[in-house]
């Protein structure tokens, strides 16, 4: 077992122990970036720019997604105004994310990354 893997498994046993569910322990992004063979550190134990960057990233690819896939930029929007507001909420939602991680981290004592 690598030491990443051994890190990984402790921090889930952690998140578990604390409480947290298995959806906000390992998020979606987390799960998709593993399976592209990287190697994420988790949320809860990430610095909070690089968990605020996930999870705004995760929102904004999310929305553009959902707006545009039944046929494009909705109309009686212009281009500027789509992007400008998808950013300004999946920033506002990464935030609101970033929040609960710093909250979920300190409440529950959390270790860090380096000593699981």
């Amino acid at each position: 077992m690598s030491d990443y893997q051994r890190r990984f498994e402790a921090a889930k046993s952690e998140l578990d122990e604390a409480g947290v569910w298995p959806s906000n322990a390992v998020p979606p992004y987390i799960r998709f970036l593993r399976m592209l063979g990287l190697k994420p550190v988790l949320p809860h134990y990430s610095p909070l720019w690089r968990s605020f960057l996930g999870q705004s990233s995760f929102f904004i690819i999310s929305i553009v997604v959902i707006s545009t896939l039944p046929g494009g930029i909705p109309e009686g929007r212009s281009t500027t105004e789509f992007w400008t507001t998808t950013v300004l909420i999946g920033s506002v939602l990464g935030a609101i994310m970033l929040a609960y991680y710093a909250f979920t981290r300190r409440k529950n004592t959390l270790s860090r990354w380096a000593d699981l």
